[in-house]
C-alpha cells in the first residue's frame, strides 16, 4: 500500500527522530520499503511511485495522478519533464497553487526558509490527508492508522466517530476514527507557521444557477463531458487502460466517450451476481455491444466475497460498511488480471446531472406543501395521525411524518438508524459520551454551507460532500489500489462540475424526470435501453449471504455474539440478538445491512485497534485471525433486550 507520512516540530527541543516516524509506518500494512526525507525540522517518509522535488528551499512530496502536468509547464515556460514544477508553481503563487491542478493529488510541502508546513488535497477528495497536533507540532499521514504512533498523539477510538459511523456507514471528514486526529476535507489546504494553524477551502462546489436554455446547454455539457473523459485518458497506454461498467448512464457514458475519444473498443469490466436483484451484468452487455466494447465479466459467489473480506478488513485502516467494496475490488482484480493499469470509473453522475431516485422522492415529498398549511395541520395530518401503524394505511402516515419534515432530515429519513429508532440498543454507557442528533449535525453543516437558491442543489452538495468524498472515492480508490491498477473519476472534473453547478435545478430533476438536460445532451450517444432503465446502485447481496450462507452466517454469529465483541460497550446486552431476529424474519435487506455494519466495525477494531500498539519493534503482521467457520451457524445464548418491530423503522 502507498503510505505519505511525516513529523514536523517548531519547539525548541531537537527535531522528530527517525524511532518516531519508523513506529507511524510500522501501523500501516503491506508498505514497501520507500525513501525518508529529512530538513532541519521536518522529516518524512514516501512509498515508492511518489513523487518527490527538492530545491534549496522547498520539498514536495506529491502522492499525485495530475492529468494537465503539460499545462502547468507551459503555463511556466518549463519543459513538462521539469523534475521540480511543482515547487516552482508554488514559488509563483504560495500554498494555494494546488487550485491549478487536476486529478488526484495528497500534497505535503516544507518550505525550510520559512519554516512552514503545507498539506493540500485535490479538489473532490480522491487522495486523502490526515493530520494531528497542535501549531508546534504536526505529525501527517495518508493512511489515517500511521498517527496513532506520532509523537504525542492518542491513540483512544473516538466515539463520536464511532457513532457516526454507525449511522453513516464511513467517517464524514474532518472526523477519523482516533481522538485528536482529523482528516483533511476536500478542496482544502492546512498551513503551519509561525505558532499559527490556518485551514482554508482554495475551492468549493458552487451553484449560481443561470438561466441558460436547455438547447443552449446540451451540446456544452456533452463536450465538457467529453473533453473531461479525453483528459482522463491523458498518459495512458491504450493496452492499459479500461473502465469499470455497471450498466448505468454513468459508467456507460464513460464507456461510450472512451470509444469515441480513442476510436478503439474499450476494455470494459462488469461482476454479476446469482441473485437477479443485485445483478445488473444485462444492462452492461446492452452498453458494450452498443459501443463494440469488449467485455469482460465475472460472476461473483459468496465464496468469492468471504475469501476477499480479510483482504478488505486489512486494507481500510479505518471502518468502513459500503459492502460493495467487495465487488470492486473483485472488479478491479478482473482488469488487472487483463493488464489493465488505470481504469475510469463514473462515480459522481448522480450527483452532478441529478440523477439519484432519492432526487425524485423528494420531489414527490416536497408536493405536499402545496396544500395549504391550514388544511394540512388542520385536517390531513390529524386524520392520518389516526390510521393504523401497520398495514396497508401505514404508508400514508410515514409519507406524512417524512413529508413534514426539512431537509436535510427528511432526505435521510431511512436512515441513521441507530440515532432513531435503534438509540435504545445502545449501551447506556456510549448512548451517554455522544449526543444522538451528532449526525444530523453533520448533514445540517454541510447543507447550509453551498451558496444556493435551490433546495435541490443542496442536497446535489450534500451527496457530493458525504456520497462522494467520504464514502465512494474511499471504496473506489482503496480496492483500486488493493488491487494493483489505478482509478481516474472523469465525472468529477472541475470544468464540468461546475459548469453543472450554474445550471438551473429543473435542467437537472424537471418534475419526476431525473437527469433531464443529460438524456437530452445524450440521447445519440447511448442506447434507448440505458437511457429509460431504472437506478439500480451498485449493490452486494451481503444480507442475504449473512442470512443464508453458512460461511458468512458462522462469521457474522461468532464475532458479533464473543465476548470480545460485547466487551466495546457499543450496544447494550442482547442488542445483537435481537438484530439477528429481525434479520431472519425481514426479507428486505434493512437489518442485515446494521449487522454487516456492526460486523465491519467489530472486524476492524481487532485488526487495526487490538493488532496494533505504538511500538513498532513488538508488531507482528500475521494474518487477521478469523473466527472458525462451523458447517453451520450457531446462535448463542444472550441476555434479551428490546424488541424491534421490523416495520418501525425511522
Amino acid at each position: 500500500m502507498r503510505l505519505t507520512a511525516g513529523l514536523a516540530c517548531w519547539r525548541p527541543e531537537e527535531p522528530p527522530r527517525a524511532a518516531a516516524l519508523k513506529r507511524m509506518i510500522a501501523q500501516v500494512p503491506d508498505v514497501e520499503p520507500g525513501t525518508t526525507v529529512s530538513e532541519g525540522r521536518f522529516s518524512a517518509f514516501i512509498s515508492p511511485g511518489i513523487r518527490i522535488e527538492s530545491t534549496p528551499d522547498v520539498v514536495v512530496l506529491a502522492d499525485e495522478d495530475v492529468t494537465n502536468l503539460d499545462e502547468l509547464s507551459s503555463l511556466l515556460g518549463l519543459r513538462r519533464s521539469e523534475p521540480n514544477l511543482f515547487a516552482a508553481l508554488y514559488d509563483m503563487e504560495g500554498p494555494t497553487f494546488v487550485r491549478r491542478l487536476r486529478g488526484a493529488f495528497a500534497i505535503a510541502l516544507w518550505e525550510a526558509r520559512q519554516q512552514r508546513l503545507v498539506l493540500a488535497v485535490d479538489h473532490v477528495g480522491i487522495r486523502r490527508l490526515h493530520y494531528a497536533g497542535d501549531a508546534g507540532s504536526m505529525a501527517f499521514a495518508s493512511r489515517v492508522a500511521a498517527l496513532r504512533a506520532a509523537p504525542g498523539v492518542s491513540a483512544d477510538v473516538d466515539l463520536t466517530s464511532v457513532y457516526h459511523y454507525l449511522n453513516f456507514g464511513y467517517t464524514p471528514a474532518p472526523h477519523t476514527p482516533f481522538a485528536g486526529v482529523r482528516r483533511l476535507p476536500p478542496g482544502h489546504v492546512l498551513v503551519v507557521q509561525d505558532g499559527r494553524a490556518t485551514l482554508e477551502a482554495y475551492w468549493d462546489m458552487t451553484y449560481p444557477e443561470h438561466t441558460v436554455s436547455e438547447r443552449q446547454s446540451a451540446p456544452v455539457l456533452y463536450s465538457l463531458t467529453e473533453a473531461a473523459v479525453k483528459r482522463a485518458l491523458t498518459g495512458i497506454d491504450g493496452k492499459e487502460r479500461g473502465a469499470f461498467l455497471s450498466g448505468g448512464t454513468d459508467s456507460s457514458t464513460v464507456v461510450g466517450l472512451m470509444t469515441r475519444t480513442t476510436g478503439e473498443p474499450a476494455h470494459a469490466f462488469s461482476i454479476g451476481f446469482d441473485d437477479r436483484r443485485y445483478d445488473e451484468v444485462g444492462y452492461a452487455g446492452i452498453t458494450a455491444r452498443h459501443f463494440g466494447a469488449t467485455h469482460h465479466t465475472r460472476l461473483v459467489t459468496p465464496d468469492d466475497a468471504l475469501a476477499a473480506l480479510p483482504r478488505l478488513v486489512d486494507a481500510y485502516d479505518e471502518p468502513f460498511a459500503n459492502s460493495s467494496a467487495l465487488g470492486t475490488l473483485i472488479c478491479a482484480e478482473l482488469a488487472r488480471d487483463q493488464g489493465v493499469g488505470v481504469l475510469l470509473a463514473g462515480d459522481g453522475g448522480d450527483e452532478i446531472f441529478g440523477g439519484n431516485e432519492r432526487y425524485r422522492t423528494d420531489r414527490v415529498l416536497a408536493r405536499y406543501h402545496r396544500i395549504p398549511s391550514l388544511v394540512r395541520r388542520g385536517a390531513i395530518e390529524p386524520l392520518v395521525a389516526a390510521l393504523p401503524a401497520i398495514g396497508p394505511l401505514a404508508r400514508a402516515r410515514r409519507y406524512i411524518a417524512r413529508a413534514t419534515l426539512p431537509n436535510p432530515r427528511r432526505f435521510y429519513f431511512y436512515e441513521f438508524f441507530f440515532a432513531q429508532a435503534g438509540f435504545d440498543l445502545l449501551d447506556p454507557g456510549f448512548r451517554a459520551a455522544v449526543e444522538r442528533d451528532a449526525p444530523f449535525g453533520v448533514l445540517d453543516t454541510q447543507f447550509a454551507r453551498p451558496a444556493a437558491t435551490s433546495e435541490l442543489n443542496r442536497l446535489l452538495y450534500l451527496d457530493l460532500k458525504l456520497t462522494i468524498g467520504d464514502n465512494d472515492l474511499l471504496k473506489v480508490t482503496r480496492t483500486a489500489e488493493l488491487a494493483g491498477v489505478g482509478v481516474r473519476f472523469p465525472l468529477l472534473d472541475v470544468a464540468l462540475a461546475e459548469f453543472t453547478g450554474a445550471l438551473a435545478a429543473d435542467l437537472k430533476v424537471r418534475g419526476l424526470e431525473k437527469r433531464y438536460l443529460f438524456k437530452r445532451a445524450f440521447a445519440s450517444l447511448l442506447a434507448p435501453e440505458t437511457l429509460a432503465k431504472a437506478k439500480h446502485g451498485f449493490g452486494v447481496p451481503t444480507s442475504a449471504w449473512l442470512r443464508d450462507h453458512p460461511g458468512f452466517r458462522a462469521l457474522a454469529h461468532d464475532t458479533l455474539l464473543s465476548a470480545r465483541a460485547r466487551a466495546r460497550g457499543y450496544l447494550r446486552a442482547g442488542a445483537i440478538e435481537e438484530l439477528f431476529r429481525l434479520h431472519r424474519i425481514d426479507p428486505t435487506p434493512y437489518y442485515g445491512g446494521l449487522l454487516w455494519t456492526l460486523l465491519v466495525l467489530e472486524l476492524w477494531q481487532r485488526r487495526h485497534v487490538d493488532g496494533r500498539c505504538a511500538d513498532a519493534g513488538s508488531m507482528s503482521w500475521g494474518a487477521p485471525k478469523w473466527p472458525p467457520i462451523p458447517p453451520r451457524a450457531r446462535t448463542r445464548p444472550g441476555t434479551p433486550g428490546p424488541r424491534l418491530d421490523p416495520g418501525a423503522r425511522p
